[in-house]
């Protein structure tokens, strides 16, 4: 019996998804030893250009959103295809850290502006506007396999045919599920509404706004600096890549964890309240990857930190949705992105300094932890 919602547009918005996050989101980090090991450039330099993408990618999802609201999703999805395999392969041929960072900046900020959750999560919504909130559990579900699947294929890809074809074959992949979207989930522009970001403005100085913002900043910087150190702290605590790759996977397939049980639990303690949780199990994940040289403790960073990164990035779609105007949604989306991307930005940059000085990156993921340990006290559950 059918249950309403459309699984088949879901189900595609969440390949997008899967090619969005897993091409250079989730396996710059594995790629990040052999890029080293073959060019000299320094951690520092390329964790920079990591850094530079969230940046772009924050900034744009600003754009993005906006497009959204206001030509609609085809444009969007299109544009992003367009930019991410020029970008991808301009990143794989280069020959110096300039233009790799240059191309890697622009290959992952056009995936994140153009194809993030602020994106997909909007585009579900209206496509399912009688139970928006679980079309968005249905597509992050889907989303919560781009690690598990991003994080192997890199590693597999890198070992057998060197990190520039693997970067070409990742960005190939999600500028094919790209396309396939802008054909098949197109959804109308809102040329004549109130200007989005006047709606947007008028909700900040709203509290719950504030504090949502705040949390988003800082939970970016925690976000951003575990998945990139995810797979290099656990091999500099030593174990081998490949289990370490397999662990990095579990970490995305533990995402399940936290998305399959939400709306129960939102249904029980709330959006806020299961938001306040999530950072916490996520700030004792960052703990465990200080000290995953053998199985256990990484294996439980997997499961804590899946849990926490899972739920949050459905919980961040709907909290907003509780403080925003829904015709303004795309824009506010893109705007909360901005705040987490470009916040976090600060993360990776900050974390390759902190290893390089410390000559440990167990520093870089124990500050990672102290941050979203912050967001659980200063998130704030809706009242009334």
């Amino acid at each position: 019996m059918s249950d309403g919602l459309p699984r088949g547009r879901l189900a595609l918005l969440g390949v997008v998804t899967i090619g969005a996050y897993g091409a250079w989101f989730y396996s710059f980090g594995v790629l990040l030893d052999p890029i080293i090991e073959d060019t000299g450039w320094s951690e520092a330099a390329l964790t920079g250009a990591y850094a530079l993408s969230l940046l772009l990618g924050g900034i744009g999802g600003l754009g993005g959103g906006w497009l959204l609201d206001r030509f609609g999703s085809r444009l969007v999805f299109a544009a992003g295809a367009v930019l991410t395999m020029a970008s991808f392969v301009a990143a794989a041929a280069a020959q110096s850290v300039a233009v790799f960072t240059a191309a890697g900046a622009v290959a992952g900020g056009s995936l994140a502006a153009l194809a993030f959750y602020h994106v997909t999560q909007t585009v579900a919504v209206r496509i399912a506007p009688a139970d928006p909130n679980r079309a968005i559990a249905v597509l992050t579900i889907w989303g919560a396999f781009a690690s598990v699947l991003a994080i192997p294929a890199a590693a597999w890809l890198e070992a057998r045919f060197g990190w520039r074809t693997a970067l070409v074959v990742l960005g190939a992949f999600a500028t094919t599920s790209l396309l396939a979207a802008a054909v098949s989930v197109p959804t109308p522009g809102m040329p004549g509404r109130q200007s989005s970001l006047a709606a947007i403005r008028a909700r900040l100085g709203n509290t719950y706004v504030r504090r949502f913002l705040f949390a988003q900043a800082v939970g970016g910087m925690t976000a951003s600096v575990i998945i990139v150190y995810q797979v290099p702290a656990m091999t500099s605590a030593g174990l081998s890549i490949g289990l370490a790759s397999t662990i990095g996977g579990l970490r995305g397939l533990a995402q399940l964890g936290g998305r399959l049980p939400l709306a129960p639990l939102v249904s029980a303690i709330g959006v806020g309240r299961s938001m306040q949780l999530a950072y916490v199990v996520l700030a004792l994940g960052g703990v465990l990857l200080s000290v995953s040289g053998t199985l256990l403790p990484a294996v439980l960073f997997a499961i804590c930190a899946g849990f926490g990164i899972g739920a949050l990035s459905a919980l961040a779609g709907m909290y907003t949705a509780e403080v925003f105007d829904s015709d303004s949604l795309g824009t506010a989306m893109g705007f909360t992105s901005l705040v987490f991307g470009a916040v976090g930005a600060a993360g990776p940059a900050l974390a390759g300094w902190t290893a390089e000085v410390s000559g440990s990156r167990a520093w870089p993921v124990l500050g990672a932890a102290a941050l979203a340990a912050i967001a659980a006290g200063v998130i704030k559950p809706v009242e009334g």
